[in-house]
């Protein structure tokens, strides 16, 4: 057997769990700062500081998924996962971006600014009802994203949220994997939106910390 037909037998006998062990290995990393998040967000006390959640979490989170159709301003589909990977502040608007609405825009800059260094791991959606014009608001707010959002879905998510809650205009906050898992009432300060984005934040970064020295 030459060294060719070697190489080849030996891929041949390799297990098959041993072949797919690096992919495994993968989606594990991508998922520990969302565990983390959540692990640590459940249970403060395991955090030096011993701050517990302001806003409402989300139970079940709600996967923000082709089940809502979303549009872009110009019709064509809008693909949540190109949030992945990312914490989103959200607004969930079902009147327009009128001024409550235009305010949590204001608030949801300021606070992706306000935690420094993370900001490159904060993005910013919108969503508002579908038939609305929403390019003035996206140019005021460059970087944000915006979404449009059918009656019937846009109802179907508000049902899915913690509440009751009134208000036109409301944030929320969505995991790196897409997932809506914090509500906040209409009037919420944005400083607690703040206070819980540094929260989750922290914790993402140090479940990757020990990660990292448990692994050296």
């Amino acid at each position: 057997m030459n060294a060719v037909q070697a190489d080849q037998a030996s891929v041949t006998q390799t297990p098959g769990w041993r072949r797919m062990m690096p992919l495994w290995i993968l989606l594990v990393l991508f998922s520990l700062p969302v565990m983390a998040a959540w692990w640590f967000y459940l249970n403060p006390d395991q955090l030096p500081t011993g701050r517990k959640n302001l806003g409402e979490l989300i139970e079940p989170v709600v996967a923000l998924d082709e089940r809502f159709a979303l549009r872009q301003a110009d019709g064509a589909a809008f693909d949540p996962a190109q949030l992945h990977g990312k914490w989103t502040l959200v607004t969930l608007s079902s009147t327009g971006c009128a001024d409550a609405c235009r305010g949590q825009m204001v608030d949801m800059r300021q606070i992706r600014l306000a935690v420094g260094e993370g900001r490159y791991v904060v993005e910013r959606l919108l969503i508002v009802p579908q038939g609305l014009s929403v390019d003035a608001t996206a140019e005021e707010f460059p970087g944000m994203h915006v979404a449009l959002i059918g009656p019937e879905a846009l109802q179907s998510l508000q049902a899915q949220l913690p509440g009751p809650d009134s208000a036109d205009s409301r944030m929320l906050i969505m995991d790196p994997m897409g997932n809506l898992m914090m509500a906040y009432a209409g009037d919420a300060p944005a400083k607690h939106v703040l206070r819980d984005m540094e929260f989750l934040l922290k914790a993402s970064r140090n479940w990757v910390k020990g990660a990292g020295y448990g692994h050296r």
